[in-house]
């Protein structure tokens, strides 16, 4: 099974401690909305490469809140679930963008 990148930046930012299927639906549904018709006539199933970073904030911040509407969200050191809880979409989205792992390379 192929599991688009942020499924588990979401869990892990929520303090999941294991992936519902409410959570991999979110996923799923939040990857889905960037996909186009023309593109599925094509065969094209996934987003470019060139949009990840960006999806994938997406999909782990709909992925966290589906970790707090099941009541799965645990929070992490730095986030208590019910501060999570209160996070609009944007402000959650931002949050999951903030800690990602972003690689330096050194020259």
């Amino acid at each position: 099974m192929y599991l688009f990148p942020g499924i588990g930046l979401g869990a892990l930012l929520s303090g999941a401690r294991h992936i519902s299927d409410g959570m991999l639906h979110a996923a799923a549904e939040c990857l889905a909305s960037y996909i186009t018709d023309d593109a599925i006539r094509k065969g094209i199933l996934f987003p470019s490469i060139s949009s990840i970073r960006h999806i994938t904030a997406r999909v782990g911040a709909a992925v966290a809140r589906a970790a707090v509407d099941e009541d799965l969200a645990e929070g992490c050191p730095d986030l208590d679930p019910r501060d999570l809880r209160s996070m609009s979409e944007s402000d959650t989205v931002d949050y999951v963008a903030r800690k990602m792992w972003y690689p330096v390379y050194s020259p």
